[in-house]
């Protein structure tokens, strides 16, 4: 693959002064062509030079870096986003499976992530696939003033499959990877532990009631008493609850 084109989008003129000195000096298959300061820069910037990786800051005066995709719809760069702390963003962010990569910038995560985005580019169609839908996953689950989680986005070894949470009725640790359970009787095996989507799955309606399981709280039917007890979800599968884990749920159970 050709030379890669990036631009650099951050209102913190410093923060653009060291990100582009780190791509300058450490990758090398990299050209920075132009910074942005600005959501609506960035589009004049884009639409001008059609980078192939966008550096998106997430905070930035007048909204955050998300609104980029109301302006353009149809991404054709890989956006890898930049954010300081922003707890809330880096959710949404890794709902969409999308890149990210936390302030202060650490050298060995730029290189992974610009090498992810060179290798991801080369599969043309197939990227060009993946990467709008998952904007669309990123656009639907962001409000006007918060995020509703309704869609994810989750890698697996044939690529990307996108879900509705709804349809999601528990996620099951497998040793190093996850499984998770929908609806329609699927097992979709993630390339990630169970304990990488507990935070994020917390946001959208589940609980870890084990150490082994996680669950819909939507698709909770019954709960059957015990020293931990045991839950019986919507597709009458039977899930076991710990002992520490069964005041907490008692307490959300309660207030449904």
């Amino acid at each position: 693959m050709n030379k890669l084109t990036c631009i650099i989008v951050d209102d913190e003129p410093q923060n653009q002064k060291v990100l582009e000195i780190m791509i300058d000096q450490f990758c090398p298959d990299v050209e920075v062509l132009a910074k942005a300061s600005s959501v609506s820069e960035a589009v004049e910037l884009i639409s001008k030079h059609s980078p192939n990786i966008v550096f998106l800051d997430v905070e930035m005066p007048n909204g955050n870096g998300f609104t980029l995709f109301e302006k353009i719809p149809d991404p054709n760069f890989f956006v890898i986003f930049t954010t300081a702390h922003a707890d809330y963003a880096i959710k949404a962010i890794k709902f969409a499976a999308l890149d990210y990569l936390l302030k202060p910038i650490s050298l060995n995560e730029l290189r992974t992530s610009v090498h992810a985005a060179s290798l991801k580019m080369s599969e043309n169609v197939s990227f060009k696939e993946s990467n709008l839908k998952r904007i669309e996953v990123l656009n639907s689950n962001h409000g006007n003033t918060a995020f509703n989680f309704n869609k994810i986005a989750l890698p697996t070894q044939e690529g990307i499959e996108f879900f509705q949470i709804k349809d999601i009725l528990r996620c099951e640790a497998d040793r190093s990877y996850c499984r998770f359970y929908l609806v329609d009787g699927q097992r979709i095996l993630v390339s990630k532990s169970l304990s990488e989507y507990e935070n994020i799955m917390e946001s959208a309606n589940f609980f870890r009631v084990h150490k082994s399981n996680m669950v819909n709280i939507n698709h909770i039917i019954k709960y059957i008493k015990g020293s931990g007890g045991q839950v019986i979800l919507s597709d009458n599968s039977l899930v076991n609850v710990s002992v520490r884990k069964k005041e907490e749920l008692m307490k959300i159970l309660s207030n449904r």
